[in-house]
C-alpha cells in the first residue's frame, strides 16, 4: 500500500507525509484528483507494474479511494 499511497502523492504533487494519514476511503477528488491526474495515475501504475488495465476498468470510481485503488491492482498483480 506504501507504493500506492507515494505513486497517488506524487501525481497530486502532495506532501507524502501528509498524504499517508489519510483516510484510505476517502475520495481522492477531495484532495485534487481530476480527470487528468487520473490519466496520470494510470500511466504510472501501469508503467510501474508493467500491465494494462482493461477498458472496463478504466472508470474514475474504480480508483476514487485509495482502497478501491488496493483491490483493483490486486486484482492485476496476482
Amino acid at each position: 500500500m506504501n507504493d500506492i499511497y507515494e505513486m497517488v502523492a506524487d501525481v497530486l504533487d502532495a506532501d507524502i507525509e501528509q498524504f499517508v494519514q489519510i483516510d484510505p476511503g476517502d475520495d481522492l477528488a477531495k484532495h485534487g484528483m481530476t480527470s487528468i491526474l487520473f490519466i496520470h495515475l494510470v500511466i504510472a501504475l501501469e508503467d510501474k507494474y508493467e500491465f494494462e488495465f482493461k477498458d472496463e476498468d478504466l472508470l474514475f470510481d474504480r480508483f476514487n479511494t485509495l482502497n478501491k485503488l488496493a483491490e483493483l491492482l490486486n486484482r492485476y498483480l496476482q
